[in-house]
């Protein structure tokens, strides 16, 4: 462990968070559904720029659970949420915790904790991030979403950032959050487990190169920042936009019920089963998707309202015909839009999803 004072100069400036909207799609609001056919792309140009629809969802297309089964997400009850943070000191040194819980004391990793009742993704990192490290961090952007299905639903969000103050926690300040925290090349990491130190799980060394990965490639080469929206759920789930490539020509999927509007699964907590899912509603068969890839985050933070809902691109690679005349392909014309769903598919480009 390096032990010298930290210099808090700025790692990763604060960026853009959205990419400029061509003149003729500006939008200044992003309904649910898209009311007619030449506001598909508007739409999915918000999406595809990080910012879901802001009218909260009113009806799901597919519903994953019996109606008598399905109830609402409450953290705590039957969710679980970890937030985490990957932050590097201006010598590209990732900051690691030694944890003060009994069953891993003394072991380290990266900071993570569970997120509390009325507090936001942003606001439980930022958080869990100074009571373990003694730092403050200002979060730039999601690098890495998991999730599983144990007894009840868990998911993950870690998040990067850059420095903005406090001082190191030393173990004269050991409390039940760590015991202290500490600055790790990556030459200590990557020589893990040959090394002097000893980490309470390797899981978090693939996200921590990620990030190292993300941040080093130019800013057309990479998905740009993406922050969890404030808007309301009250369920976990998913709004899926599925891309068919014919010919040079993308399509996306489309449900037509009452107005067109991108597909959505209640209760949905992990891509493959949720394209599987929409796969039977709209095809009657299983399909063969790409790479997936995650566009928006929404989750508001209130305890009438802890649902989650991911917004995810992915591509079909088999070309089934539909069977339920309630889904349509709607062919996607507009050169910059086209140009960004191409961008998106690109492995890399994009938040991998869980």
């Amino acid at each position: 462990m390096d032990s010298y004072m930290v210099d808090y100069s700025f790692l990763f400036e604060p960026e853009t968070d959205s990419i400029p909207l061509p003149q003729d799609l500006s939008v200044t609001s992003s309904p649910v559904c898209v009311g007619s056919m030449s506001e598909v792309e508007r739409a999915l140009l918000e999406l595809l720029n990080g910012h879901p629809p802001s009218t909260p969802l009113t009806r799901y297309d597919i519903c994953r659970k019996p109606p008598n089964s399905s109830i609402p997400s409450v953290l705590g009850e039957n969710l679980s949420v970890i937030v985490a943070a990957v932050v590097f000191n201006k010598s590209g040194q990732v900051v690691l915790i030694q944890e003060a819980k009994k069953r891993c004391r003394g072991l380290w990793y990266y900071p993570a904790g569970r997120l509390e009742p009325n507090e936001t993704l942003v606001e439980g990192a930022k958080r869990e991030f100074e009571e373990e490290t003694g730092l403050t961090f200002e979060p730039t952007s999601l690098v890495h979403v998991e999730s599983h299905l144990l007894a009840g639903y868990w998911m993950r969000f870690t998040f990067t950032g850059y420095l903005t103050g406090g001082e190191l926690k030393t173990p004269e300040k050991a409390d039940k959050e760590s015991i202290q925290a500490g600055w790790f090349s990556m030459e200590q990491l990557r020589s893990y487990p040959h090394c002097h130190i000893k980490l309470r799980a390797p899981d978090f060394l693939p996200i921590v190169e990620k990030t190292i990965t993300q941040n080093s490639q130019m800013p057309n080469g990479r998905h740009p920042p993406l922050l969890p929206k404030l808007h309301p759920h009250h369920f976990m789930c998913m709004r899926i936009v599925l891309v068919k490539v014919i010919n040079n020509e993308f399509q996306v999927l489309l449900n037509m019920e009452d107005t067109p509007h991108f597909p959505t699964v209640k209760d949905a907590w992990q891509a493959d089963d949720s394209l599987h899912i929409l796969s039977m509603d709209a095809f009657k068969t299983k399909n063969y998707m790409g790479p997936k890839h995650i566009l928006s985050v929404e989750h508001a933070g209130y305890k009438t309202a802890d649902g989650i809902c991911l917004s995810i691109m992915t591509d079909v690679q088999t070309n089934r015909e539909l069977a339920n005349s309630s889904y349509v392909w709607h062919t996607v014309t507009h050169p910059e839009v086209r140009q960004l769903i191409a961008q998106r598919l690109e492995l890399g480009m994009g938040i991998p999803c869980p």
